[in-house]
């Protein structure tokens, strides 16, 4: 084989991995359902234990 063959087989290997990774992170940010979209984790104030310091 040619290095052209090669440097052409190289580029599609590379091309096809990173449209694969492309889909991946948008399924993953458009289309999963996330439990907290905005980043943030809220909670109630009521629902936390109060841990006492010996």
């Amino acid at each position: 084989m040619k290095a052209k063959h090669v440097l052409w087989i190289l580029t599609g290997l590379v091309a096809v991995v990173t449209m694969a990774v492309g889909v991946a992170v948008l399924v993953d940010r458009y289309l999963t359902r996330k439990e907290c979209p905005d980043g943030y984790i809220t909670f109630d104030s009521d629902e936390l234990e109060t841990v006492e310091e010996e």
